[in-house]
């Protein structure tokens, strides 16, 4: 978009739109009733027409299901679209006009939707000429992933080197610097004199946004190289923000839209999406780089009304099922969870066994809860064993508290006092009591002046406690908000360099914390990351996955809610190493114990400049 659309062109496309006309555009049959008009809803299945048309007022409403709306709103609905996007097609169904008004950034942002889209049509033809890209076409032959399917989604392969692109960019006159901005080429820095390749020697996988345009890349490795990430993915640019795009969302929102439960398919990967739009399954989709986040949930809300997961099925797999799960059931969307055979993934399945097996277990899955009851039950040596009973109904209220849906909740609740053999009242009881003991989250205020929330968390305990007590409430936080911006290469500097071992104080935070940082150097999953830690490791970082209560939800930008946690962090240790002092009163004792008071007080009042500068090891000495 290049600027915001004028409210007078809007409502003239209103006016100028029959929404008689556009309904029945969509095959949907539309009678006379009365003074206005009736047709069965396209958005639940009904024999005995409901859904209640006004040409006059250019309004729909729908007696069974709720649904309402204006002329806007059912293409929105209809075709899985934004606003804007429903606004501009509209418009040029009835020949108006739009003029938007002027957006300062419209010009770079256009040069990169410029730049991207020559750059996946040049990826492309060297995946089909270059004498180099040999070993991507052998890979993609040995996954049947050939022809129209790989012309569908713009696969291609990125050249070795720098040259290619240099004279790319001659040739269709795109800065370096342009590149650079869009991720593909790294400038030249101390020590190197070539601007470096991000994706070279890579096959290339071309994401694109709801509007279909190119928006950024992601390159599978072809070597052996275990030391080299398997995907590398292109950073977040003006144009791109990976909790904004779904693979294929593009392809697969018109298709969600009219198929009959409006149920999308979500995989954990491009080739398995792939494979699944080439089998028929075209309602797939799967997040860009990262875990499926609250952002993509609503994302797909916008043409779903229910999802099915189909997630592999080893340890990474389940987990990744049970907290994608629980974002959904957040966003009251009833979600499913489809179990695939041991070993397959979507991509092998399909290949291996054909579209009837796939359909089969689809058919098979289910709901959120009971996939989390077996899956929990099953890691228990003895499942029905009172303690094994009390941890996996705790679990499945955990993630029940998410859901606002009384009848939801009410629902998958009553189911999983079933699947676990206890009274539905026990379990309504435990779930009451749970609901007064939920830790806070912390999130900082969002005052113009720098300001650390009230100290009413408890202090963190000591690196040398036992490894079964929990991190603090602070740190587990912290580690809350890290795990929202996986990834986000911006944030670490700050972390690198204030996220220290003095600060942290739990030998899990201080594992946490490593992970993510090699994850944001090489693209590497969280989870698989840290998918060797001891039982109760697993739990924290199981009760951390699953958290709703997202400090990344604040109007803050994630910058300032990591210099906030940074404050809290360096504040709760400068108060240990004053808790650390003698208690009798010398000299010496008072003007350090004077020292460290002042040293929090700057710590929570000054800004971030002045705040940081005290963030060494000198302070805490």
């Amino acid at each position: 978009m290049a600027g915001r659309i004028p409210e007078s062109t809007i409502e003239e496309i209103r006016l100028r739109t029959d929404i008689v006309d556009l309904i029945s555009s969509y095959g949907i049959q539309v009678k006379r009733a009365g003074g206005g008009y009736m047709a069965c809803c396209p958005f639940h299945h009904e024999k005995t027409p409901s859904f209640s048309i006004s040409r006059e007022k250019g309004y729909y409403h729908c007696f069974g299901c709720g649904e309402s709306g204006s002329v806007f709103t059912f293409v929105q609905k209809h075709e899985g679209l934004e606003f804007i996007d429903a606004v501009k097609k509209l418009a040029q169904q009835c020949g108006v006009e739009i003029t938007e008004k002027e957006d300062p950034e419209a010009g770079k942002r256009a040069r990169l939707y410029a730049l991207h889209a020559e750059l996946a049509a040049f990826f492309r033809r060297c995946l089909l000429q270059a004498k180099e890209a040999e070993p991507a076409r052998a890979y993609l032959k040995s996954r049947d992933l050939e022809g129209e399917i790989c012309e569908k989604f713009c696969i291609g392969y990125a050249p070795r080197g720098d040259v290619p692109f240099l004279r790319w960019a001659e040739k269709h006159k795109f800065k370096l610097e342009e590149l650079a901005e869009a991720g593909v080429l790294l400038p030249p820095r101390e020590g190197f004199s070539r601007w470096y390749n991000r994706f070279g020697g890579r096959l290339m996988f071309t994401i694109r946004d709801r509007a279909a345009r190119p928006v950024a890349f992601s390159g599978r490795i072809l070597t052996n190289d275990k030391k080299a990430a398997k995907y590398v993915n292109s950073p977040e640019t003006p144009i791109f923000k990976k909790s904004n795009i779904l693979f294929a969302l593009d392809q697969a929102a018109g298709n969600i839209t009219k198929a009959a439960r409006r149920e999308a398919i979500v995989c954990e990967g491009q080739i398995d999406v792939i494979r699944c739009h080439a089998c028929g399954f075209n309602t797939a989709v799967a997040s860009q780089g990262t875990s499926f986040t609250v952002e993509h949930v609503q994302l797909l809300k916008r043409c779903a009304d229910s999802a099915v997961l189909v997630f592999d099925g080893d340890g990474a797999g389940q987990k990744a099922a049970i907290r994608t799960g629980g974002e959904f059931i957040a966003a009251e969307i009833p979600v499913r969870v489809a179990t695939l055979p041991p070993g397959e993934d979507p991509d092998s399945l399909l290949r291996t066994k054909g579209p009837e097996a796939f359909q089969a277990c689809l058919d098979a899955a289910e709901s959120i809860t009971a996939f989390q009851v077996r899956t929990l039950r099953a890691r228990e040596a003895n499942p029905d064993s009172i303690d094994a009973v009390t941890r996996v109904s705790r679990a499945v209220l955990e993630m029940l508290a998410k859901c606002p849906s009384a009848v939801m909740r009410e629902t998958l609740m009553d189911e999983a006092a079933g699947l676990l053999h206890v009274t539905q009242s026990a379990l309504r009881e435990d779930f009451a009591k749970l609901g007064k003991e939920r830790p806070r989250t912390i999130t900082p205020s969002p005052a113009d002046e720098p300001e650390c929330p009230p100290d009413d968390l408890p202090p963190d305990v000591d690196a040398a406690a036992p490894e079964n007590n929990p991190p603090s409430a602070r740190e587990r936080a912290f580690c809350e908000f890290l795990f929202d911006h996986e990834h986000d290469v911006s944030l670490v500097e700050l972390v690198e360099k204030y996220a220290t071992d003095d600060v942290l104080t739990h030998p899990f935070t201080r594992r946490f914390v490593a992970a993510w940082r090699a994850g944001c150097a090489d693209g590497g999953n969280l989870e698989a990351l840290l998918d060797e830690l001891p039982p109760a490791e697993c739990a924290w970082l199981n009760a951390i996955l699953m958290s709703n209560d997202r400090s990344g939800l604040s109007e803050l930008s994630s910058e300032r809610i990591l210099q906030d946690f940074l404050r809290q962090l360096w504040m709760e240790a400068v108060r240990r190493r004053q808790g650390e002092l003698p208690v009798e009163s010398t000299p010496e004792n008072d003007l350090r114990r004077l020292n460290y008071s002042t040293c929090i007080r700057r710590l929570q009042r000054d800004s971030w400049d002045k705040a940081s500068a005290l963030m060494t090891p000198d302070v805490l000495a």
